[in-house]
Protein backbone atom coordinates (compact mmCIF):
# COMPACT_ATOMS: atom_id res chain seq x y z
CA UNK A 1 0.00 0.00 0.00
CA UNK A 2 0.68 3.57 -0.59
CA UNK A 3 0.08 6.63 1.37
CA UNK A 4 1.01 10.06 -0.38
CA UNK A 5 0.90 13.13 1.37
CA UNK A 6 -0.08 16.61 -0.64
CA UNK A 7 1.95 19.94 0.95
CA UNK A 8 1.85 23.24 -0.95
CA UNK A 9 3.70 26.22 -0.22
CA UNK A 10 3.15 28.96 -1.97
CA UNK A 11 4.44 27.65 -6.10
CA UNK A 12 6.03 24.80 -4.24
CA UNK A 13 4.39 21.41 -4.36
CA UNK A 14 6.09 18.16 -2.47
CA UNK A 15 4.72 15.12 -2.12
CA UNK A 16 5.72 12.15 0.02
CA UNK A 17 5.66 8.43 -2.00
CA UNK A 18 5.82 5.54 0.21
CA UNK A 19 6.36 1.99 -0.59
CA UNK A 20 7.83 -1.38 1.10
CA UNK A 21 11.46 0.04 -0.99
CA UNK A 22 11.58 3.60 -0.99
CA UNK A 23 10.78 6.49 0.55
CA UNK A 24 10.38 9.26 -2.21
CA UNK A 25 9.79 13.17 -1.50
CA UNK A 26 8.99 14.64 -4.77
CA UNK A 27 9.21 18.72 -4.56
CA UNK A 28 7.70 20.66 -7.75
CA UNK A 29 9.37 23.77 -8.07
CA UNK A 30 6.72 25.66 -10.26
CA UNK A 31 3.49 23.78 -8.50
CA UNK A 32 1.25 21.35 -10.62
CA UNK A 33 0.64 22.57 -14.28
CA UNK A 34 0.87 19.49 -16.52
CA UNK A 35 -1.24 16.15 -16.04
CA UNK A 36 2.10 14.69 -17.14
CA UNK A 37 2.88 15.28 -13.60
CA UNK A 38 0.38 12.90 -12.30
CA UNK A 39 1.53 10.38 -14.09
CA UNK A 40 4.95 10.63 -13.26
CA UNK A 41 3.94 10.37 -9.51
CA UNK A 42 1.86 7.36 -10.27
CA UNK A 43 5.30 6.31 -12.18
CA UNK A 44 7.66 6.66 -9.21
CA UNK A 45 5.56 4.80 -7.13
CA UNK A 46 6.54 1.38 -9.56
CA UNK A 47 10.38 2.68 -8.83
CA UNK A 48 12.89 0.08 -7.04
CA UNK A 49 16.13 1.99 -7.50
CA UNK A 50 17.66 5.68 -8.02
CA UNK A 51 19.04 4.40 -11.05
CA UNK A 52 15.13 3.84 -12.24
CA UNK A 53 14.21 7.25 -10.80
CA UNK A 54 16.45 9.23 -12.58
CA UNK A 55 15.83 6.91 -16.38
CA UNK A 56 12.23 7.71 -15.76
CA UNK A 57 13.07 11.55 -15.44
CA UNK A 58 15.29 11.88 -17.99
CA UNK A 59 12.56 10.61 -20.42
CA UNK A 60 9.43 13.60 -19.28
CA UNK A 61 10.31 16.12 -21.88
CA UNK A 62 8.44 18.48 -19.89
CA UNK A 63 11.43 18.33 -17.02
CA UNK A 64 13.71 21.13 -17.23
CA UNK A 65 16.26 21.10 -14.48
CA UNK A 66 16.07 17.86 -11.76
CA UNK A 67 18.22 16.76 -8.76
CA UNK A 68 18.17 13.71 -6.93
CA UNK A 69 19.84 13.29 -3.48
CA UNK A 70 19.87 10.07 -1.36
CA UNK A 71 22.04 8.70 1.45
CA UNK A 72 23.76 5.24 0.98
CA UNK A 73 22.33 2.22 2.43
CA UNK A 74 19.66 4.34 3.09
CA UNK A 75 16.00 4.05 1.46
CA UNK A 76 14.86 7.77 1.65
CA UNK A 77 15.21 9.84 -1.76
CA UNK A 78 14.56 13.77 -2.51
CA UNK A 79 13.97 14.85 -5.90
CA UNK A 80 13.91 18.13 -6.94
CA UNK A 81 11.63 19.26 -10.40
CA UNK A 82 11.55 22.82 -12.03
CA UNK A 83 8.91 22.40 -15.20
CA UNK A 84 9.87 23.80 -18.81
CA UNK A 85 7.19 27.10 -18.72
CA UNK A 86 5.17 27.39 -21.87
CA UNK A 87 4.19 30.23 -23.44
CA UNK A 88 2.35 28.84 -26.87
CA UNK A 89 0.85 25.73 -28.12
CA UNK A 90 1.89 25.16 -31.23
CA UNK A 91 -1.60 23.05 -33.34
CA UNK A 92 -3.02 21.97 -30.37
CA UNK A 93 0.21 19.27 -30.22
CA UNK A 94 3.10 20.38 -28.44
CA UNK A 95 4.37 23.28 -25.66
CA UNK A 96 6.96 25.39 -26.45
CA UNK A 97 9.05 27.91 -23.61
CA UNK A 98 10.59 31.17 -24.53
CA UNK A 99 13.46 28.96 -25.93
CA UNK A 100 11.37 27.31 -28.64
CA UNK A 101 12.29 24.03 -26.43
CA UNK A 102 9.16 21.28 -27.54
CA UNK A 103 7.61 18.97 -25.56
CA UNK A 104 4.70 17.33 -24.98
CA UNK A 105 0.99 19.08 -24.82
CA UNK A 106 -1.66 17.52 -22.49
CA UNK A 107 -4.02 19.81 -22.61
CA UNK A 108 -3.82 20.84 -18.90
CA UNK A 109 -2.80 24.51 -19.04
CA UNK A 110 -5.19 26.07 -21.42
CA UNK A 111 -4.49 30.08 -20.75
CA UNK A 112 -1.37 30.04 -23.55
CA UNK A 113 -1.27 31.55 -26.64
CA UNK A 114 -2.53 29.06 -29.32
CA UNK A 115 -0.54 29.24 -32.77
CA UNK A 116 -1.36 27.40 -36.08
CA UNK A 117 1.54 27.47 -38.36
CA UNK A 118 4.22 25.60 -39.39
CA UNK A 119 7.06 24.37 -37.14
CA UNK A 120 9.22 26.55 -40.03
CA UNK A 121 8.22 29.61 -38.37
CA UNK A 122 8.99 29.53 -35.10
CA UNK A 123 11.46 31.99 -34.82
CA UNK A 124 8.54 34.73 -36.35
CA UNK A 125 5.97 33.17 -33.62
CA UNK A 126 8.22 34.31 -30.79
CA UNK A 127 8.51 37.65 -32.47
CA UNK A 128 5.22 38.31 -32.77
CA UNK A 129 4.76 37.32 -29.27
CA UNK A 130 7.28 39.82 -27.75
CA UNK A 131 6.18 42.42 -30.38
CA UNK A 132 2.50 42.05 -29.71
CA UNK A 133 2.13 41.22 -26.03
CA UNK A 134 4.11 44.10 -25.26
CA UNK A 135 0.62 46.23 -25.83
CA UNK A 136 -2.28 43.55 -26.31
CA UNK A 137 -3.32 40.37 -24.44
CA UNK A 138 -2.81 37.62 -27.32
CA UNK A 139 -4.63 35.17 -27.48
CA UNK A 140 -4.16 33.33 -30.71
CA UNK A 141 -1.77 33.27 -33.52
CA UNK A 142 -2.88 32.00 -37.19
CA UNK A 143 -1.11 32.26 -40.53
CA UNK A 144 -2.38 31.00 -43.60
CA UNK A 145 -1.30 31.46 -47.07
CA UNK A 146 -4.15 33.96 -48.11
CA UNK A 147 -4.01 35.94 -45.51
CA UNK A 148 -0.21 35.52 -43.89
CA UNK A 149 0.10 36.33 -40.17
CA UNK A 150 -3.28 36.81 -38.37
CA UNK A 151 -2.89 37.82 -34.25
CA UNK A 152 -6.34 37.59 -32.60
CA UNK A 153 -6.06 39.72 -29.18
CA UNK A 154 -8.87 40.88 -26.28
CA UNK A 155 -9.92 43.82 -28.87
CA UNK A 156 -8.28 43.63 -31.86
CA UNK A 157 -7.00 41.72 -34.95
CA UNK A 158 -3.62 42.55 -35.75
CA UNK A 159 -2.61 41.38 -39.79
CA UNK A 160 0.97 42.03 -40.34
CA UNK A 161 0.55 39.52 -43.95
CA UNK A 162 2.90 37.08 -45.31
CA UNK A 163 6.29 38.73 -43.87
CA UNK A 164 7.68 40.68 -41.16
CA UNK A 165 9.66 43.63 -42.39
CA UNK A 166 10.78 46.04 -40.50
CA UNK A 167 8.85 48.87 -42.06
CA UNK A 168 5.87 46.53 -40.77
CA UNK A 169 6.91 45.95 -37.44
CA UNK A 170 7.82 50.71 -37.06
CA UNK A 171 4.70 50.89 -38.66
CA UNK A 172 2.66 48.58 -36.02
CA UNK A 173 4.43 50.00 -32.94
CA UNK A 174 3.93 53.95 -34.04
CA UNK A 175 0.12 53.32 -34.77
CA UNK A 176 -0.27 51.55 -31.04
CA UNK A 177 1.11 54.00 -29.43
CA UNK A 178 -0.77 56.53 -31.13
CA UNK A 179 -3.81 54.67 -30.32
CA UNK A 180 -3.11 53.85 -26.42
CA UNK A 181 -2.03 57.80 -26.41
CA UNK A 182 -5.64 59.17 -27.79
CA UNK A 183 -7.54 55.96 -26.22
CA UNK A 184 -8.67 53.97 -29.44
CA UNK A 185 -9.47 50.56 -29.88
CA UNK A 186 -10.06 49.51 -32.86
CA UNK A 187 -11.01 46.02 -33.66
CA UNK A 188 -8.75 45.47 -37.01
CA UNK A 189 -5.48 46.76 -37.51
CA UNK A 190 -3.96 45.79 -41.05
CA UNK A 191 -0.30 46.69 -41.53
CA UNK A 192 -0.49 44.94 -45.13
CA UNK A 193 -0.12 47.99 -46.89
CA UNK A 194 2.61 49.54 -48.52
CA UNK A 195 1.50 53.14 -47.95
CA UNK A 196 0.27 53.05 -44.34
CA UNK A 197 -2.12 51.17 -41.71
CA UNK A 198 -5.90 50.85 -42.47
CA UNK A 199 -8.04 50.86 -38.78
CA UNK A 200 -11.39 49.49 -38.70
CA UNK A 201 -13.32 50.34 -36.40
CA UNK A 202 -16.51 48.11 -36.75
CA UNK A 203 -16.65 44.81 -38.35
CA UNK A 204 -14.63 43.04 -41.21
Amino acid sequence: MFKIIFISVLSFSSINLYSKQLDINVNFESGFEFESQAGLIKNLQKMQSVRDIEKLIKDQDWIQDFSIISKPFGNKIFINIKNKKPIFVLNNQFFYDENLNKFSFDMSKRDLIHVESSEDNLQEILQIIDLVSSKYTTRKIVYSYAKGWEIFTDSTVIRFGKELSDTKIKNFIDTSNYLFENGKIPSIIDIRYKDGVALNYGTE
